[in-house]
């Protein structure tokens, strides 16, 4: 049931060293990819990133150290010339991948990147100019389970019909 996957889905800050393996990397991006996205135009591409060096880099740049931290780091980006709207492409990508990450008990977070690091980040990682990026997203085993969402985090009055 999804609902289960989206109630266990936390953001996790703290990894433990267990390694994460190419095949779940894999169904992580393939979750991504079948995220509804503008014109089906399909135009993410993923950078999955293990090089401590690497992640240093991009610790030093953002903070966090849940950055460095992580076993893998993965960046969407997506080509701004074929997307009509990036942002919400890849922000559907990104819940893809933590709903899956939290159905196979890999934690995630969401890391934004201001548009200030934007281009030092793709310089790094060398992506081409037409691409963009708006977050990072570490993954890993926490180091400790959180408590779900239950029926106590739904408040029913946030719901409006017709008008609000």
């Amino acid at each position: 049931m999804i609902l289960k996957a989206i109630q266990e889905r936390r953001s996790i800050r703290s990894y433990k060293n267990n390694p994460v393996s190419d095949e779940q990397i894999i169904k992580l991006i393939k979750a991504a990819q079948f995220a509804p996205n503008s014109h089906h135009n399909r135009s993410w591409e993923f950078i999955v990133i293990r090089n401590q060096d690497i992640k240093k880099v991009l610790y030093d740049l953002m903070g966090q150290g849940y950055i460095k931290d992580a076993p893998v780091l993965i960046v969407p980006t997506i080509d701004t010339t074929k997307s009509m709207r990036p942002i919400q492409d890849i922000s559907t990508a990104a819940e893809n991948i933590f709903l899956q990450a939290a159905s196979m008990g890999i934690g995630t977070v969401w890391k934004n990147v201001v548009k200030e690091k934007v281009s030092l980040i793709k310089k790094l990682l060398n992506i081409p100019q037409q691409f963009t990026l708006i977050n990072i997203i570490p993954v890993g085993y926490p180091k400790t389970k959180r408590r779900p969402h239950n029926d106590s985090d739904f408040d029913v009055k946030k719901i409006h019909y017709e008008e609000w």
